[in-house]
């Protein structure tokens, strides 16, 4: 663009756009529990240089009237994943009609094509971010009303695409590594640019009573003081801690996974007074395998850290297998109820090892890990929720008996410490690990010939490579998937989804499950 984007009001509109949530039929209150974390986050950093923020969040709130709160000169930001980039487009193009000065966008599957929403021939999109850095944000809020959108020069902002697109594929991990190490040797990297205590009231008093309501109405029953619960997401830490040591999980598109850091405790003690004052008595960390941060515990403790109806947290089984006294840390913050979410994928050894390639120890058994990691939570009183995928590459029959054989003896080995098994299909989307498979032909190979079977070069063309700059993975590359890289159709893997699903939906004390909610398209 060659004039001038001057923001008139200095208003920006945050939207999450959620788009598979608002299409289904009769009562969506299970997943519509948790306040999104992210809008509220870089709603917060933008209202601290001045700007009036106005928030949609389309899982909670149901499908925002742009016509009712767009207004002239505006600036739009769109919040993407899977489930919404296709309506996300739609609202940036009702919002330039609208009058809507710029539209910008972010979250994880805007930064996985980036250069994909900068090219689409009518530029809804006129900026992308490309990372997760609020330092970005706040840089752009300073300088777009004063600089030509076309030269703007922000490091992790995009405004013309590059040639390169994000992903969590080895090669490009590494070569993010590469480039933050050298910016720490440069004295330009700050590692702590992600933590930004929220402004909790961005929302409104409506939202959260909505929010509560619907936890309360689904996880009620798992509290002593159902009508007191005040549920909430917070981010303790940034980052995989399984990316430290190993390439991320095949499926895995989180932006930022691999790059990890850990908060201050000046951050720490601030995050908890905010919520506290507000309320907040029931906390769900979103640090991916935050389980293994114990040193973040341990921060949390020395600050007197107490969430009086519990806290929720991601963990790995490696990690519970492995340091079992964690567990006790954690516990020791909360009122009783941790619950600790783990993707355990897989109950057949084989799958474990070459279909996900799940870490271990010292090259032991992946499957008496996660039985371990099970035996653990029993006997220390925490609950868990765990998943299984039916369909990673190499995936058969007799592998889908093995993990519906390990789902029932975990659920007999818990009991009511068991809150959820969630199952789903492998889904194949962009910026995943096995997103390779779009542009490398011998990668489409390797994991053929984990299923035992060949792929050809017109075969891997026409079912993968053609689809390499969609915006979203399709459905006929979904079930191209189960075609050539196991030995099961996606309608067998979607039987093992419904097995599971219904013998959840008996389990004594369960939390409902997602379903197919939140498939892509």
């Amino acid at each position: 663009m060659a004039l001038s984007q001057h923001i008139q009001n200095s208003r920006l509109v945050l939207i999450n756009v959620e788009h598979t949530i608002n299409t289904l039929s009769g009562d969506t209150t299970q997943y519509r529990l948790w306040p999104h974390l992210g809008i509220l986050t870089v709603g917060t950093v933008v209202h601290e240089e001045g700007w009036e923020v106005v928030l949609h969040d389309e899982l909670v709130q149901g499908y925002v009237d742009l016509e009712r709160i767009v207004q002239p000169g505006d600036m739009v930001g769109l919040s993407l994943v899977a489930t919404g980039m296709e309506r996300g487009i739609e609202l940036a193009r009702q919002a330039k009609n609208l009058g809507a000065r710029i539209i910008i966008a972010g979250n994880d599957s805007a930064i996985f094509r980036v250069d994909q929403l900068l090219r689409l021939p009518d530029h809804p999109i006129d900026a992308v971010f490309t990372s997760n850095s609020l330092t970005a944000v706040r840089e752009f809020v300073r300088q777009v009303g004063s600089v030509n959108l076309n030269k703007l020069n922000i490091p992790g902002v995009a405004v013309v695409p590059g040639g390169f697109t994000p992903s969590n594929e080895r090669v490009v991990i590494q070569a993010e590594r590469e480039m933050r190490a050298q910016l720490r040797q440069q004295g330009k990297f700050d590692p702590h640019d992600v933590f930004v205590v929220p402004k909790l009231d961005l929302f409104g008093d409506e939202y959260w009573q909505k929010v509560w309501h619907n936890y309360r109405t689904v996880f009620g029953h798992k509290h002593i003081t159902t009508a007191q619960v005040r549920n909430a997401l917070s981010l303790f830490a940034q980052g995989c801690t399984r990316t430290g040591t190993a390439d991320v999980c095949s499926y895995c598109t989180i932006a930022g996974v691999a790059d990890i850091r850990l908060p201050t405790q000046e951050y720490l003690k601030e995050l908890l007074e905010v919520y506290e004052a507000f309320g907040i008595n029931y906390l769900f960390n979103v640090t991916d395998s935050a389980y293994e941060m114990r040193s973040v515990c341990h921060t949390l403790q020395s600050l007197g850290a107490h969430f009086s109806e519990g806290l929720m947290l991601y963990g790995r089984a490696w990690g519970i297998s492995r340091h079992p006294e964690y567990l006790e840390d954690w516990l020791s913050l909360t009122g009783g109820r941790l619950l600790v979410n783990v993707g355990m994928d897989s109950g057949d050894e084989r799958m474990l090892a070459r279909g996900v390639v799940k870490a271990t120890q010292s090259g032991g058994s992946r499957i008496e890990e996660n039985r371990q990691a099970v035996r653990h939570i029993a006997s220390s009183g925490a609950h868990l929720h765990f998943s299984l995928i039916f369909g990673s590459s190499g995936e058969t029959h007799e592998s889908c008996q093995r993990s519906l054989e390990f789902f029932e003896w975990a659920r007999s080995a818990l009991g009511i410490q068991l809150d959820q098994c969630e199952t789903d299909i492998y889904w194949l989307n962009h910026g995943s690990p096995s997103s390779q498979v779009f542009h490398d032909y011998n990668y489409a190979q390797q994991l053929a010939a984990i299923a035992g079977k060949e792929i050809s070069r017109s075969t891997w063309e026409q079912r993968f490579h053609q689809y390499k700059d969609t915006l979203v993975v399709p459905w006929e590359c979904e079930e191209a998937w189960y075609d050539c890289f196991t030995s099961i159709t996606v309608q067998e893997a979607q039987e093992h989804v419904t097995y599971v699903a219904r013998a959840m939906s008996s389990h004594e004390n369960a939390a409902p499950g997602r379903g197919y909610a939140f498939q892509p398209g």
